[in-house]
């Protein structure tokens, strides 16, 4: 057909052709596509078979956001623990993106041996449960096995795309790459700041900035301290969306919260238990008690309740257009996971249910975190003189085990004791504690041995004395020896590690540290580092942590003097002089910014300037090593696999770390 043959009949047939065509394009959506491919690994899951959305519903519809035609661009999960957010969140958007839409994607771990992990344990089996093995090109992880690089370990290419996990341990496993899908896996246990490269969130962001329209980043984390919290900062600037579900006897619609409270301070719902005459919950009565109707929902109703839930936004308007945000509790388990009876059993460990008050600070803040999903406000309490002298004890004299007062008062005679050392210039800083049954402590001593700390012929081998031979006798005839020492070597280092050299067991090198990641009390050194100092043994210690918890001890911890003493009540001699106490208000919580965005850090511990507080910082390594000296009865003797207080002070108190002369 010659161009001028052609007609304004067939140009406007031509127009009306094109204008037929679809110019969407319909994807299918993620949790479909899953639901079709995926199988689950027995040795993964403990519901191994075909992927069902089922056993997670709430997570469906935000899987679904990963579609590319949705227009959300960011999504933030503030999570607690056992929720199966791996299983059916991340790990169903990867899938998506290697066999589904194949796109670039990067995976962000908290360090390089998780980002190592993830790949050679879950991807794989991932991949090879969904039959995607021959999609993945000659870089895939079961073909670069033999390949030494850490690259090779961390990266599969497939057509259309690429994964690579990267660690925000290592900044620079970021650089030179863009990526359309980011997800970065438990945000808020990651540095607060990459050297020499901003933010994980800024770093993750800019990646993606390659694809300004179709790119999608997810963030998830269980949550942290609130001022600092990283994941909670990030759900802030989103839609805050909750889960809601109908109640099983009246079908109206609310959040599941651990309690739900009227304006006059009354608890109208939420979990709900009945106490024994002991205080302690029976857990046959462990319920949801609906804050509407008031009936009571058991466990086995979250099958019949959670499938007809949906995602609410409690925000008109985000800060963050672009970006949805969702908070969710192992309160919504289905049955098989963690159980509301689960949940109050722990709750009964950091709470004081009888009178209504924390038990243990430390663990109320892990509650909160992991079962509430929900960040800890710290309330930067100091300590101050005038309250740690209020813990002298009339009729305890230094030096001595006053059984007889700890058994009226505690409940039981000390248990155990346990030495701690700081080590300084020209003289070594000594505490020894003696523990009662529920941590209640009596310090027993603490003196100094004046000597140059770097001369062996100085202070050392009476420090060694000390702890080889030292014997301490109570009023009612037990012999103590000291079960264990730990020693400060965060100054004269090499010293502390040739003393500790020593001894078989029971001396241990420590090294404080503001936070550890997890917000674990102790990390061992890693064993590379226990090789090159010649050590069987040696820790890094939450010093933060440890001194919040003494500072809640001093301040809030009451006593009524026609009961026992609450767990962890500090006991001290009443012939401790003034400077003594004062060390506990030596130290004072502060802020830290950065100095360029004045942006809000940490708060740290940080000491006066020209203030001693040697018996402020022998008293937080003592709780480390009672916490050290208890796990490993747990793991090693009672072959748990977690440190259980309950089951250690019993061992404890069948008299393990004492010797009874009364008794024949």
């Amino acid at each position: 057909m010659n161009v001028c043959d052609i007609t304004n009949g067939d140009i406007d047939f031509l127009i009306q052709q094109f204008e037929a065509v679809i110019h969407e394009r319909n994807f299918k959506l993620p949790s479909v596509y899953t639901e079709e491919v995926r199988y689950l690994d027995k040795e993964l899951t403990p519901f191994p078979g075909k992927f069902s959305f089922d056993r997670a519903p709430f997570f469906r519809e935000i899987v679904d956001i990963f579609s590319p035609d949705n227009p959300c661009r960011k999504v933030v999960l503030l999570k607690g623990v056992q929720m199966a957010a791996t299983t059916s969140l991340l790990e169903p958007v990867l899938l998506y993106y290697i066999g589904c839409n194949p796109a670039p994607v990067l995976l962000v771990e908290p360090d390089d041996d998780m980002a190592k992990n993830v790949m050679s344990i879950k991807v794989d089996k991932m991949i090879d449960g969904a039959g995607l093995r021959g999609k993945i090109g000659s870089q895939s992880r079961k073909a670069a096995r033999s390949k030494s690089t850490g690259d090779t370990a961390r990266h599969i290419e497939y057509a259309g795309g690429y994964l690579y996990a990267a660690s925000a341990s290592t900044p620079k496993s970021f650089r030179n790459m863009s990526y359309r899908i980011i997800l970065v896996d438990e945000l808020s246990v990651m540095p607060d700041k990459l050297a020499g490269e901003g933010t994980v969130v800024d770093l993750a962001e800019a990646r993606a900035s390659a694809y300004p329209n179709n790119s999608k980043i997810l963030f998830q984390s269980t949550p942290t301290t609130e001022q600092g919290c990283k994941i909670y900062k990030q759900f802030l600037l989103g839609t805050q969306e909750k889960y809601l579900v109908p109640c099983k006897f009246c079908g109206t619609e609310m959040e599941l919260e651990w309690a739900v409270w009227d304006q006059s301070n009354k608890q109208i719902g939420g979990i709900v238990w009945e106490n024994d005459e002991e205080w302690n919950p029976i857990m046959s009565t462990v319920g949801y008690k609906c804050p509407h109707c008031g009936q009571i929902m058991k466990n086995y109703h979250k099958s019949e309740i959670i499938p007809k839930g949906h995602w609410v936004a409690t925000v008109d308007k985000p800060i963050e257009a672009g970006t949805r945000s969702f908070h969710i509790s192992p309160i919504y388990n289905l049955p098989g996971l963690l159980t509301w009876e689960d949940m109050v059993r722990k709750w009964a460990v950091c709470w004081d249910i009888k009178n209504n008050r924390v038990r243990d600070k430390e663990a109320y803040r892990v509650f909160r975190n992991l079962m509430q999903g929900l960040p800890f406000r710290e309330m930067n309490e100091q300590i101050r003189y005038d309250k740690a002298i209020l813990f002298k004890r009339f009729g305890f004299a230094r030096g001595t085990v006053p059984n007889k007062m700890a058994l009226k008062d505690a409940g039981s005679p000390v248990l155990l004791v346990i030495c701690s050392v700081d080590v300084q210039k020209d003289k070594l800083y000594v505490e020894i504690t003696g523990y009662s049954d529920r941590g209640i402590q009596w310090t027993i001593d603490f003196f100094s041995i004046d000597g140059a700390t770097e001369d062996f012929n100085g202070p050392w081998n009476e420090l060694a004395e000390l702890i080889e031979n030292k014997i301490y006798e109570s009023d009612d005839g037990k012999l103590y020896r000291i079960a264990m020492t730990v020693i400060d070597s965060g100054h004269y280092t090499d010293w502390v590690y040739a003393f500790c050299g020593r001894f078989s067991s029971g001396v241990y090198a420590t090294k404080g540290q503001d936070w550890i990641k997890g917000g674990e009390t102790y990390q061992r050194f890693n064993q590379a580092t226990l090789d090159r100092i010649g050590l069987p043994l040696a820790y890094h210690v939450n010093t933060g942590k440890l001194k919040d918890r003494i500072s809640y001890s001093m301040n809030k911890l009451l006593w009524n003097e026609n009961s026992f003493q609450p767990d962890w009540y500090i006991n001290f001699p009443e012939d401790f002089h003034d400077d003594y106490f004062k060390m506990f208000e030596a130290e004072e919580k502060v802020e830290v910014y950065d100095k360029l965005t004045n942006k809000w850090l940490k708060t740290i511990w940080r000491a006066k300037f020209g203030a001693a507080n040697h018996g402020f910082d022998t008293k937080v390594y003592n709780y480390a090593a009672l916490e050290i000296f208890a796990e490993d009865i747990c793991r090693n003797d009672l072959l748990l696999n977690y440190l259980d207080w309950n089951a250690f002070w019993k061992v404890a108190k069948g008299g393990a770390f004492y010797i009874d002369t009364r008794v024949n």
